[in-house]
């Protein structure tokens, strides 16, 4: 027999497909896709000079943004962004996009610090000899690789220390940083803000005796001599809300059959349904239908607007007639009982007012079509510091009676909502925070779920189903991949409930109150789902054991944080590599343009629709914050427990900046602007809460590695944080909530004051008067099929009595039909 050497077997190499891995490859994929369509359509837009999806901001925002399309090749646009300069940034996109960008670039030097702090930790965690399924694949390198009551533990103990006071430094310096821009917003205002606005404030509870231009303005000028320029009480207008509103529905339909008539003359004149419901009754001709109805409703409209202004003239006469010690005057010379029994009667009177608005549906439509006055009112001075002082001195030293709060920009004011008693809001917003902190209990149920499916066996073993190769594609795309998405999208769902409740359940009265209540609620369910996620998932995934052990508790809980961190790695790299291609790809928007363009050509579009096209989209700060402060809260837990975690927060923070920086400067337009109050105040306390979360998480993790020395520890970084908020608080956040009068008087000085206007009382000369009842600029008419075939400048008639053979015909369509 011949010594022949055994043949071994061929080698068959296995791909593996972790969860991480398969998330990677296809969020690369993805962004290398949207990023390919940027490029290509950005550079085809470029020589077209066409602005509509990357440069919006300059149809409206030219003079404040960067020249259009700036930089060349293929990452022209990363170095341009880039090369913005801090205080061109500033003046570009106006400090709430500023203090936003600032947040990212804080985090990107946090994610950095960590990223460094890793390469001493990933080999110290590399050698551990602690062995589990919690230490299997991604999480080779993570604490969970050292052992119980381990001597090593105090490296990772001695590197948050100073983790947690390179942290501490930034928020000082960012508050520092913040405090002077925000003074300046406060002395000078934002360059697209109406200069009287930094001068008006919003007064609240305005008592029954008071619920008049003339009692109002005789009432603070009293408080302010010759300090008071505009004053105006806010009426109900719910009946006439409704015609305007009907009239505009008419005005758009117009416009539609007419772009119908000119871009296809060889068809049939357009029809509509004369019935109130839709597709039934009989059929007419569109145009001259809903000529006729603008017509009627303009008559309609003056008659309803004469008897809301008849209503308030009457509220003066009686108003008139009140004996002066009824009226809400400060009364220096009354006697203690006298001011004693006014007190009594304001609140009397403030008690009745109360019931009024707040009772029945019956009621409050009866008020809304009798055009009373409301308790809500706005008053504009002539100097900053009458404005500092009205806001922030006592007014009335009465509970719930004129209050006074700074007013929101005009363009951000609610208007249907402006009539809302303060008193009620406050009532319902209390019953909705009870509703949703109860909600967190059944959004509890969800969030496991779609969590559980990232222990993909572990959920299919505690049901009884055979488990899957962990190794395999499909696996780790379904495990790793659906529940990001399926988070988010429930997520996203949760915010426009959370939008939804704002506007009309509490009825929020401007635009930046429901973007703050919003961004409040939505980064507390985001809060919520961090903790959800840590042992929500692994209680499912492992019901079986837990029930059969209880013992096994503690393990699992010391086991969860460095399992599920997977979790948290995969929806970094989707927020990061998948999303800044489909943020800078516009292609959502694109989409939308390209599929009702092929519905509906050019020629058949309005020019209503063509200028709302050029109008660009503005950053919702309750949407896209809460996000990045959940990874700043992720990469903040896991900085020593998973160091991998900051060098994926590094890249989504850096990428981050960039990509949403370069938005700011092209794309975005912000409606109004807040002075940093959500995007650094609000946000400040998320973060300061994720690092209190983070510390106390951190300690109790070293208590079940056994390490109670360094567990103890943890609490000297605590008690330094807490230092830290505290002097934040009392040397300079509470000085920044409003302008000092100090600083006022000096900002009076140097710019000068307004003047007072003796027609400031009528309506149409407020900034803040109601839209319903002005006359200037209403539109009574539909604007011509195309701008270039009229005026430049379209021009609205003003009250109907000055055009009186012209209602609803401002311009004659018979030349373009």
């Amino acid at each position: 027999m011949s010594d022949e050497a055994p043949t071994s077997a061929p080698t068959v190499t296995v791909t593996t497909w972790s969860p991480v891995t398969a998330t990677l490859v296809v969020a690369a994929l993805q962004g290398i896709v949207f990023l390919a369509f940027f490029l290509w359509k950005r550079g085809k837009d470029q020589r077209a000079n066409s602005y509509e999806l990357f440069e919006p901001r300059q149809f409206t925002r030219s003079h404040r943004s960067p020249p259009p399309f700036d930089g060349r090749g293929c990452f022209g646009w990363f170095t341009a962004a880039y090369a913005v300069s801090q205080e061109d940034c500033l003046n570009f996109a106006g400090l709430d996009a500023y203090m936003f960008l600032r947040f990212l670039r804080l985090g990107t030097r946090m994610a950095f610090v960590g990223t460094c702090m890793s390469l001493v930790l990933l080999p110290l965690y590399a050698t551990g000899e602690a062995t589990g399924l919690e230490t299997e694949q991604f999480n080779l390198l993570t604490m969970a690789r050292l052992e119980q009551a381990s001597m090593r533990l105090w490296v990772p103990t001695v590197l948050w220390w100073i983790f947690i006071l390179i942290i501490l430094k930034e928020l000082w310096q960012e508050w520092q940083a913040y405090g002077e821009h925000r003074y300046r917003y406060l002395a000078k205002g934002d360059v697209d803000t109406p200069p009287e606005y930094r001068y008006a404030v919003r007064v609240e509870n305005v008592p029954p005796t008071l619920r008049s231009t003339p009692q109002l303005r005789s009432y603070f000028e009293r408080l302010f001599p010759n300090q008071v320029r505009d004053v105006s009480v806010c009426m109900y207008t719910k009946a006439l809300d409704k015609l305007i509103a009907e009239r505009q529905k008419n005005i758009e339909a117009l416009e539609k059959a007419v772009a119908f008539t000119n871009a296809k003359p060889d068809k049939p004149a357009p029809k509509t349904s004369t019935s109130m419901v839709p597709c039934c009754g009989p059929k007419v001709e569109a145009i001259p239908y809903h000529r006729s109805e603008i017509a009627r409703l303009n008559d309609e409209i003056d008659t309803a607007r004469e008897a809301v202004l008849s209503e308030a003239s009457a509220q003066v006469a009686t108003d008139t007639d009140v004996p002066e010690e009824a009226v809400e005057y400060p009364n220096d010379n009354a006697s203690n009982e006298q001011e004693v029994e006014l007190v009594a009667k304001d609140y009397d009177n403030l008690g009745t007012n109360v019931v009024v608005e707040g009772g029945t549906d019956d009621v409050a439509e009866a008020t809304a079509d009798n055009g009373s006055a409301s308790s809500t009112g706005y008053v504009t001075f002539t100097s900053l510091k009458a404005k500092q002082a009205a806001v922030q001195c006592e007014i009335s030293g009465k509970k719930d009676r004129v209050d006074v709060f700074a007013a929101s920009e005009p363009n951000g004011v609610i208007w249907d909502n402006v009539t809302t008693p303060l008193t009620q809001q406050r009532v319902v917003e209390m019953v909705m925070a009870a509703f949703w902190m109860v909600g967190v209990l059944f959004w509890a149920v969800p969030v496991a779920f779609v969590t559980a499916l990232a222990n993909l066996n572990g959920l299919l073993k505690s049901v009884g189903l055979p488990e899957q190769d962990p190794n395999s594609a499909w696996y780790g795309i379904v495990s790793g991949l659906l529940p990001v998405i399926f988070l988010q999208i429930l997520m996203i769902v949760l915010y426009l409930c959370i939008v939804a409740c704002a506007k009309m359940i509490i009825k929020k009265k401007s635009m930046p109150e429901v973007d703050t209540y919003a961004l409040f609620w939505h980064q507390l369910f985001q809060f919520a789902n961090l903790w959800l996620i840590l042992f929500g998932g692994s209680a499912i995934s492992e019901l079986d054991t837990l029930l059969n052990n209880p013992d096994e508790l503690v393990r699992s809980i010391a086991a969860a944080l460095p399992a599920q961190s997977v979790f948290f790695v995969n929806y970094i790299i989707l927020a990061s590599f998948g999303a800044f291609g489909l943020e800078l790809s516009m292609l959502p928007t694109y989409g939308v343009k390209l599929l009702l363009s092929m519905i509906q050509p050019e020629a058949s579009k309005t020019q209503r629709q063509l200028d709302d096209e050029q109008v660009p989209p503005s950053v919702i700060w309750g949407r896209i914050i809460p996000p990045m402060i959940f990874i700043w809260l992720v990469s903040i837990v896991y900085m020593t427990i998973v160091p991998m975690m900051s060098v994926f927060a590094l890249v989504f923070f850096s990428g981050a900046y960039i990509v949403w920086k370069h938005q700011c400067l092209h794309v975005y337009a912000s409606e109004f602007e807040g002075g940093g109050t959500v995007t650094w105040q609000t946000v400040f306390v998320f973060l300061l809460a994720s690092l209190y979360m983070a510390e106390l998480i951190w300690v109790g993790y070293m208590g079940l590695k056994e390490a109670p020395a360094q567990a103890a520890c943890g609490f000297i970084p605590f008690g330094f944080t807490i230092l830290t908020h505290m002097l934040i608080n009392r040397n300079i956040r509470k000085p920044l909530e409003s302008l000092s009068l100090e600083v006022a008087a000096l900002v009076d000085q140097e710019d000068g004051e307004m003047t007072v206007e003796s027609a400031s009382y009528l309506i149409d000369n407020q900034l803040y008067g109601q839209p319903s009842l002005k006359t200037v600029n209403e539109e009574r008419g539909a604007m011509p099929y195309r701008r270039s075939m009229r005026d430049m400048e379209y021009k609205s008639s003003t009250h109907a009595p000055a055009h009186p053979d012209n209602d609803g015909e401002e311009y004659d369509f018979g030349d373009d039909v």
